[in-house]
């Protein structure tokens, strides 16, 4: 199965060399693909692709780099691109699947449910204005849908 449709069971997906692990809230998957098909192709599902979701989501808040991924406005599954998918280790992590964070012996540990803890090298800092962007845009996202049943 090389498929994967993000959803809200998702907790994180890291790419490590050529090998994709999703963690799911009960299980891990292990996937033989590229990181952008299977955020891409879970964007498709949802209605748009990852381009169109990124440039959505830069417009809005104002930024170019570590952009948050809409997956899915409804589902409230919002991405957060840890590292570039271009490096040999790439984690992303589901936004409101993030429990708390702290810095360890230089690196960044993110605690997610379910206890599934992701370590990094990413600053506590750089972290947080990524976390910071999430917060504003499902902010957003969550404004507009109210709008919807006025």
């Amino acid at each position: 199965m090389e498929n994967y449709i993000i959803n809200e069971n998702t907790v994180a997906i890291l790419k490590k060399y050529n090998e994709i692990i999703i963690y799911n809230v009960d299980k891990e998957e292990v996937f033989n693909t590229k990181i952008k098909k299977i955020i891409n192709t879970s964007c498709l599902v949802y209605g748009s692709n990852l381009l169109g979701r990124k440039e959505y989501a830069k417009k809005y808040l104002n930024i170019k780099y570590k952009v948050p991924i809409i997956i899915s406005e409804n589902k409230n599954i919002i991405l957060l691109q840890i590292n570039n998918f271009r490096d040999e280790e790439c984690l992303c992590i589901v936004g409101n699947k993030i429990l708390n964070y702290q810095e360890k012996d230089n690196k960044l540990i993110i605690k997610c449910i379910n206890n599934q803890e992701f370590s990094t090298n990413i600053s506590k800092y750089s972290f947080e204005k990524i976390l910071l962007n999430y917060l504003k845009l499902n902010n957003y996202i969550n404004y507009q849908n109210s709008l919807k049943f006025l």
